[in-house]
């Protein structure tokens, strides 16, 4: 079985779970703690683009969905699960879905003022993404990504021993120098970067998991985790071992 191959069988299996409710996060708390912070960044490193825009490997569609309320500008969602796409075809919001694998979109060269990549990146081969991005972009666009980073220890040792169902046997996150070595490589300019929750990110997951009697009487503090992760998203050194960053480049 190929690589993309198992990708689409765990997100396929992944969407029907979705459909009957069955998160690897609690959904609630990670909206507080982790969307609500991209969702932030995303509005105001876009604010006032206009044009087309693009979500790439876009999942459930929930920051598709984002984009079309938030910043009133049209976008289309691709994902290489038909699984996710049908699942986020279900919930509104007048957004256009694709299934298409994101290294080879058939779109032509030049189509969006936009891409937004919300931990997609790990899961593809790095460089090929990247050029596919850099084609896909006009002049004057924006490439807005997040993902996991690699040097971050609770992720670390969470990936290895307390795996959930759609870690992928081939998804690999990136240490940030990585990242931004294939960002350059492609005529793409770093305008801001920022790091995102050093501490908080576990507590979705462990309130979602058979462990979650241990740590519920923290669900009630969302928005202090999150005030702490903010707290240590300051700090030069701790910075640098956050969860994700997350970077708007301009093409």
């Amino acid at each position: 079985m190929k690589a993309s191959d198992e990708e689409v069988e765990i997100y396929d299996n992944f969407a029907l779970d979705l459909a009957r409710g069955a998160d690897v996060v609690d959904r609630n708390t990670y909206e507080v703690i982790i969307d609500s912070r991209r969702k932030e960044l995303i509005k105001r490193w876009l604010a006032g683009k206009n044009g087309l825009f693009l979500d790439y490997g876009c999942g459930d569609g929930s920051f598709s969905r984002f984009i079309k309320v938030e910043l009133k500008t049209d976008v289309i969602g691709v994902d290489i699960s038909g699984g996710m796409i049908k699942h986020a075809s279900t919930r509104g919001n007048d957004v256009n879905y694709l299934v298409a694998d994101c290294h080879a979109l058939p779109f032509k060269d030049k189509s969006f003022d936009a891409i937004v990549a919300i931990g997609i990146f790990h899961h593809l081969d790095l460089r090929k993404a990247m050029s596919e991005c850099k084609r896909l972009l006009r002049r004057g666009g924006f490439l807005v990504t997040f993902e996991p980073n690699s040097l971050c220890l609770l992720s670390f040792i969470g990936r290895r021993l307390f795996k959930t169902r759609i870690h992928t046997p081939y998804e690999r996150p990136f240490t940030l120098w990585s990242f931004i070595g294939e960002i350059r490589k492609n005529e793409l300019t770093i305008v801001e970067l920022r790091f995102l929750s050093f501490l908080g990110f576990i507590f979705p997951f462990i309130w979602a998991s058979k462990f979650a009697h241990m740590f519920a009487f923290l669900k009630g503090y969302a928005k202090v985790l999150q005030a702490v992760d903010r707290l240590f998203e300051k700090i030069p050194i701790t910075e640098h071992f956050c969860w994700q960053f997350g970077c708007k480049c301009e093409f």
